[in-house]
């Protein structure tokens, strides 16, 4: 019997059977082995160290001493490694190097940030690239550092051939996106000057104007593009455009005894500023209702300077609209500007597509690319009816009002207390369209504007543009502008 206190052993028992022979309690005996390992060579145990094992006891485990704590420099003996050793040991792909892009853009104009903001959309994509970017004018040069950086690609905008010519010295891809002027071997991008004029003279036809004039800056090759279509398109229906033709200098310059360069964008509206009176005295002279395109929205928000200094009416005489949709600017003219929106952001962003692939070596076509406009914001400068029947004019005023309301041309019939044969000529007279055509068009033209500028769900949106439910305004939204709602908000906040 083990004394009190001694661990209690338990010895599993083993019984003998066939073809096994017996283990023995303690080492260096026999043992019972399966008869198939008879054949293997064996060895006894080795004896234990210590004699009270013998005796069949098991000895007590004395606690380990504990280890003398080491000094810290013997724990931290490996040598101190940097993040960037870390980082390097950690991923075992070598570091890709990035494209060095410089974006040789103005920040000073809205279009200019936003052909950026497309530019960025287009690397956090399908990039990185290493950017290089200045704040920087229209007219800014070529900064000194391009020439000492190792530059893989090049988007700018181009103010000149001396410009051009420098730029492809440096032997890398160059995109243009302001195309000024054509240059061999190098890409351009342009807001397409036809369809801008196009949708501002629609804008203008529908208002009932018969009257339109053009305002803009001889010798820039942008404002010359947009008055020749403006008028082009105008001519093929049947109206004559009248063009301002500001003085052959300035008074003020030709006092200095200087002019500046009239290839300079800036030096030709600043120039502007000038001509007021010289806009003011053509306007006067001109019909009215007047419908106005300026070339810009520094010459818009001018004409309305020279109108508003000399007693002329806006928009009852002369309706202004503007290009660029610069917020600031259309905002802070009185009254605010009308402007036709450009999309710089898909503008940039096909152009860092194609200068991406330029610099891994695809061929590129050295062509003029022309980016459509997304559509006219309206304010204050257009917001009129110029139709000289009065009755026409409160007909279309009542439609403008409540086209939200689900309106028919029965309602518009009882507001304008004529007969449907009567009101129905005058608005094919005045408008070259029907009453129920009108109401159609105000309708799709709100559900548009409130798919690209809210989130609303398509019940809501229907509800607010006037229709009867969402399916009726899903059906005709599809006929008539060949892709479904859904489909037409997600291109248009994609090109945002």
């Amino acid at each position: 019997m083990p004394a009190r206190g001694d661990p209690q052993i338990h010895k599993p028992s083993i019984k003998n059977g066939p073809g096994v022979r017996e283990i023995p309690e303690n080492p260096g005996k026999s043992r019972k082995i399966p008869e198939k390992n008879k054949k293997m060579k064996t060895t006894p145990l080795a004896q234990p160290a210590h004699p009270s094992t013998a005796q069949g006891r098991i000895p007590r485990c004395r606690p380990a001493r504990a280890a003398a704590p080491r000094a810290p420099e013997e724990i931290c003996r490996a040598p101190a490694r940097s993040n960037r050793e870390i980082i390097a040991g950690q991923n075992s792909k070598p570091l890709r190097k990035l494209p060095k892009v410089a974006l040789l853009i103005e920040s000073s104009r809205k279009f200019g940030r936003e052909v950026l903001s497309g530019i960025a959309k287009y690397v956090h994509v399908h990039g990185p690239w290493s950017c290089y970017i200045e704040e920087r004018e229209l007219h800014g040069g070529i900064p000194d550092w391009l020439k000492q950086v190792p530059i893989n690609g090049i988007i700018a905008r181009i103010d000149g051939r001396r410009t051009a010519r420098e730029l492809l010295r440096l032997g890398c891809p160059v995109i243009d996106v302001r195309a000024s002027a054509r240059f061999q071997q190098i890409p351009a991008f342009v807001t397409n000057p036809r369809a801008v004029a196009q949708m501002a003279a629609d804008f203008f036809l529908r208002a009932g104007f018969r009257h339109f004039a053009f305002c803009g800056y001889p010798g820039i090759p942008f404002s010359d593009e947009r008055g020749a279509a403006f008028a082009a398109y105008l001519a093929a229906q049947s109206y004559t455009t009248r063009a301002f033709s500001p003085p052959p200098q300035s008074s003020t310059w030709s006092r200095r005894g200087t002019s500046p360069p009239l290839t300079l964008l800036q030096a030709v509206e600043q120039r502007g500023l000038e001509n007021e009176g010289a806009v003011a005295a053509w306007l006067l002279q001109q019909p009215r209702p007047l419908a106005l395109f300026a070339c810009n929205d520094i010459c818009g928000q001018q004409v309305l300077n020279a109108c508003r200094e000399h007693g002329i009416i806006v928009p009852g005489e002369v309706a202004v609209m503007g290009v660029d949709d610069d917020e600031v600017l259309c905002s802070i003219s009185e009254p605010p500007l009308s402007s036709v929106k450009p999309d710089a952001e898909r503008l940039g962003s096909q152009a860092a597509a194609l200068l991406d692939a330029m610099m891994k070596g695809e061929a590129a076509n050295p062509g003029l690319v022309e980016i459509p406009p997304l559509w006219i914001v309206e304010r204050a400068s257009t917001d009129v009816v110029a139709i000289e029947d009065a009755l026409t004019v409160q007909a279309l005023r009542f439609i403008r009002g409540h086209v939200n309301e689900g309106i028919t041309a029965k309602d518009v019939l009882a507001h304008a207390g004529c007969s449907r044969t009567d009101l129905g000529v005058r608005f094919r007279h005045w408008l070259k369209t029907s009453i129920r055509a009108e109401i159609v068009r105000l309708r799709l033209d709100r559900a548009c504007s409130l798919l690209r500028e809210t989130n609303l769900g398509l019940e809501e949106i229907a509800s607010q543009s006037g229709f009867r439910d969402a399916p009726s305004f899903c059906r005709l939204f599809k006929n008539r502008l060949h892709e479904t709602p859904t489909r037409y908000r997600r291109a248009k906040k994609s090109s945002i």
